[in-house]
């Protein structure tokens, strides 16, 4: 494949899809506490998120390996910054708000709990709930959390878009936006864990996963390059964001498919030895949700905790939650399967340029 062809022509499509630029949003509370008013609302959401207790600790969290000693492999921090990259450039290609975007896949991951998504999964089994989920958290974080249960009062775009980015809950009439977050999201995670997992850790691969992700270029800037490439190339084809029927999009998810044969065998945590016993000294404590207080932990909190001989509040103060604990019973009950996005009341399609 003659890749710099694709990002020529994607080059002389730029701004195919600027009359679908989201503009404008709303927040839940209309009276906000940014000092300066700032007129562009998802400038505002980005600063609120980089500053976020949530945002901070997403270092101290899983991408594929936990505590890994191999150098400059990534976290869930670094991931997000990946993320964030993608989705400012295919903005920028396509003509969307590209503000908005960088806000969504900033705060797109600060759901995640402790080892990624295998105890997210752990999580899900023990609450006996399909539902929870690390994009659901998001949205509970960013609304009832943050800033000792008052929220960040985000706008709805931003808040829709991360809720959207991963698993099942894409939607159709999400924003254009949204749709450009859940892509960079897969471009990130594929191509990063491919240098890391590949290159770094020196795992094995077979010949047909490296024949394939080598279609994209030979290294992972030239590889994100053309997805987004053939991502900008597909969707002013399509008149809407897209990448999923273009033979570069077939090729992107076989090399998905092949990916996902991996990751069980380089992920192999026992998270039952720390999760069961962390949730188990949580729930003794009675200080709040156990379930609320475990996802809202590090990798960090739970190995610690899980390794003492004798626990107590003297081991939970020295976690990262310790700080939100205090605010739970002023927050009240929360619902960790619902992302509580219904106050939107406006119809979407109104806050785009046509």
């Amino acid at each position: 494949m003659n890749i710099r062809g694709v990002w020529d022509k994607a080059v002389s499509l730029r701004d195919c899809l600027a009359h679908q630029r989201t503009v404008t949003s709303r927040r839940r509370y209309a009276e906000d506490e940014d000092p300066f008013n700032v007129k562009n609302c998802f400038v505002s959401d980005e600063a609120k998120i980089l500053s976020s207790k949530a945002f901070r600790v997403l270092g101290d969290r899983t991408q594929v390996f936990t505590f890994p000693e191999t150098p400059l492999i990534r976290d869930r921090k670094a991931h997000t910054m990946e993320v964030v990259a993608s989705a400012t450039i295919a903005t920028e290609m396509l003509g969307l708000n590209t503000d908005l975007a960088r806000a969504a896949a900033l705060g797109h991951d600060i759901g995640h709990v402790p080892f990624g998504h295998i105890g997210e999964e752990w999580i899900a089994r023990a609450m006996g709930s399909k539902k929870f989920c690390h994009e659901i958290m998001a949205s509970i974080i960013a609304q009832k959390i943050e800033r000792k249960g008052r929220g960040l009062n985000l706008t709805w775009h931003t808040l829709d878009a991360m809720l959207r980015h991963s698993g099942t809950m894409a939607r159709a009439e999400m924003s254009q936006e949204a749709w450009v977050v859940r892509y960079a999201d897969k471009f990130a995670y594929i191509f990063h864990d491919v240098n890391d997992i590949v290159s770094r850790m020196k795992y094995p691969v077979s010949r047909e996963l490296m024949d394939v992700v080598n279609i994209f270029g030979v290294s992972q800037r030239e590889r994100t390059t053309t997805a987004i490439a053939g991502l900008v190339v597909e969707s002013a084809d399509c008149g809407r964001v897209s990448f999923e029927s273009s033979a570069l999009a077939r090729k992107f998810m076989l090399l998905r498919s092949l990916m996902y044969e991996i990751y069980p065998r380089v992920t192999q945590q026992n998270v039952d030895s720390m999760m069961e016993p962390v949730f188990e000294f949580l729930s003794t404590l009675n200080i709040g949700n156990p379930f609320l207080l475990l996802a809202l932990m590090t990798d960090t909190d739970v190995v610690k905790i899980a390794s003492r001989k004798v626990r107590g509040m003297q081991a939970f103060n020295l976690t990262s939650v310790s700080e939100i604990a205090p605010h739970l019973p002023a927050i009240g009950k929360i619902d960790l399967c619902d992302p509580d996005l219904e106050w939107n009341s406006f119809n979407p399609e109104k806050e785009v340029m046509r």
